[in-house]
């Protein structure tokens, strides 16, 4: 068991803002800057877990593990120094386990206005340290320049980076690999900078 575990929970309780890519992309961020990590899945449609075993079978295993949990193991002591917890949208008990065993709850969501109005009424119940992470960006917009503007007024913490919008994006639970620019290297750099502080 390490003590000095650091515990972050991908939480939306909207699905299709990208949680399980985020939870992946900065795992195998964190294991390039030579971290150990691994991912805990708790979401029941097995999203992670389904990537791990599509990368294992294009003969690109994941650099970590990825390990199957439920609302009474997800906040089980862990050996690596990461423990990246993906969550289901919806299922509330899991989400709740989640962010009680989480150290640091990055709410994930897209730039659009339905998306982040659902993402503040989750955080408005979440009593953890939490940031946002903005996913499928596309920069010079209107919407990303929108959705910053209301993570300022509501005076939320927010990544700095944030997640381009990329088709092959789309394409990286199938090809078992993410592509270069992702993304994910800086957010892995903004959540180690944030724990060494």
């Amino acid at each position: 068991m390490n003590e000095n575990t650091k515990t972050v929970a991908f939480v939306n309780l909207k699905g299709g803002v990208g949680k399980t890519t985020s939870a992946i992309g900065t795992a195998e961020a964190l294991t390039r800057l030579g971290h150990t990590v691994t991912v805990r899945d708790a979401d029941p449609s097995g999203a992670a877990t389904l990537w791990a075993h599509k990368a294992q079978s294009a003969g690109r295993p994941l650099p970590f593990s990825v390990e199957v949990v439920n609302r009474f193991t997800v906040a089980a002591p862990a050996e690596e120094e990461w423990v990246l917890i993906d969550t289901p949208p919806l299922q509330t008990d899991l989400v709740e386990a989640a962010v009680d065993a989480a150290d640091l709850v990055l709410l994930v969501t897209t730039t659009g206005p339905i998306d982040l109005e659902r993402m503040l009424e989750t955080i408005r119940q979440i009593n953890k340290p939490s940031s946002v992470l903005l996913t499928q960006t596309r920069y010079g917009t209107r919407s990303l320049r929108r959705a910053v503007e209301f993570l300022t007024r509501n005076e939320l913490a927010h990544c700095k980076a944030t997640i381009p919008y990329r088709e092959a994006m789309r394409l990286a639970s199938d090809e078992g690999r993410f592509p270069s620019a992702s993304g994910y290297g800086l957010i892995a750099k903004e959540l180690s900078d944030a724990f060494a502080a």
